[in-house]
């Protein structure tokens, strides 16, 4: 990399120099994630359903019984030890009533996005069961921390939450090469995730905006997904950004996340956001449990 001040020898100055690489770079993501599938329908419906009518259960019983991969993974996840079915549940109907209307609209939209990437297997070391864990148990506790905030539309925290990595897949699928090398300087450096992938110019927060703005998502998605790393004090920090960073956080804390955390002040963030203490240790309380259900409905699926 040029070293700041540095002229080359047609007399442009490196800042010209690496905005230039970083727009090939740009283009070169941009054109391998044109490439990626669009979101399954059942998926579409299921955010349709979460911005028009979020209690539709009729609907939302259709668009998984006419699904009958996404019916059979339901009801697998649903009779998980997790969720302690006393008797089989055997159709989506009692599913919904068993677990309720948002958990089998939540497990549903999770079945729909991971199968574009299915399999536990990577070609770099990627542990991609780890990783559909720890999109879930964020999801989870987006959704719960938006509970207690007493916000409205919870359910789109949980989407949030489900997607705020989705740009590591995109890497592991796209760009295996520099992925591995990714992987390894993180591990061999003990550095965060985050910090080894801009090293590359490869933030996943970046890529993931890039992928759902490619899949018509709406920009309140791709702008949580987008600056979910931020920190109180940057003049970009938002609510929303701010609850899936929080619960980014609190997955690791609990060992369930990727690689090494980010070093993060989980007080601040949950003041800014407007979490008081008690109920933020209410909260790190349920995380324990969550977990669990995370583990049990991603060694479902995969």
């Amino acid at each position: 990399m040029p070293i700041t001040g540095m002229r080359d020898l047609n007399g442009m100055d490196d800042k010209k120099v690496i905005d230039l690489d970083a727009q090939r770079r740009k283009k070169k993501i941009i054109s391998k994630i044109e490439e990626i599938p669009p979101l399954p329908a059942a998926a579409n419906e299921v955010l349709t359903i979460v911005a028009e009518n979020p209690k539709d259960i009729r609907r939302l019983e259709q668009v998984i019984v006419h699904d009958p991969s996404l019916s059979l993974q339901v009801l697998k996840v649903a009779n998980c030890a997790a969720y302690y079915p006393v008797t089989r549940i055997t159709t989506v109907k009692r599913a919904i009533v068993f677990l309720g209307f948002s958990e089998v609209r939540s497990i549903a939209l999770s079945l729909s996005v991971s199968s574009l990437f299915k399999g536990k297997r990577s070609k770099t070391g990627f542990d991609r069961q780890s990783f559909w864990e720890h999109s879930i148990g964020v999801a989870m506790i987006s959704r719960v921390i938006a509970g207690e905030l007493e916000l409205k539309e919870i359910d789109m925290y949980f989407t949030c939450g489900l997607l705020h990595d989705i740009g590591r897949m995109v890497m592991d699928t796209c760009f295996q090469k520099e992925w591995k090398q990714i992987l390894k300087l993180a591990v061999e450096s003990e550095m965060p995730l985050i910090k080894a992938e801009r090293k590359y110019g490869y933030p996943h927060n970046v890529i993931g905006a890039w992928l759902l703005k490619n899949w018509g998502l709406p920009k309140v998605y791709q702008r949580v997904v987008a600056t979910h790393h931020l920190s109180p004090k940057n003049p970009h920090f938002s609510l929303e950004g701010g609850i899936i960073g929080l619960a980014d956080k609190l997955c690791h804390d609990i060992g369930m996340g990727l690689y090494k955390s980010r070093a993060v002040d989980v007080s601040s963030i949950a003041k800014a956001i407007g979490l008081g203490k008690e109920r933020l240790e209410l909260l790190e309380d349920h995380i324990q449990k969550i977990s669990e259900i995370a583990e049990a409905i991603t060694q479902t699926w995969l």
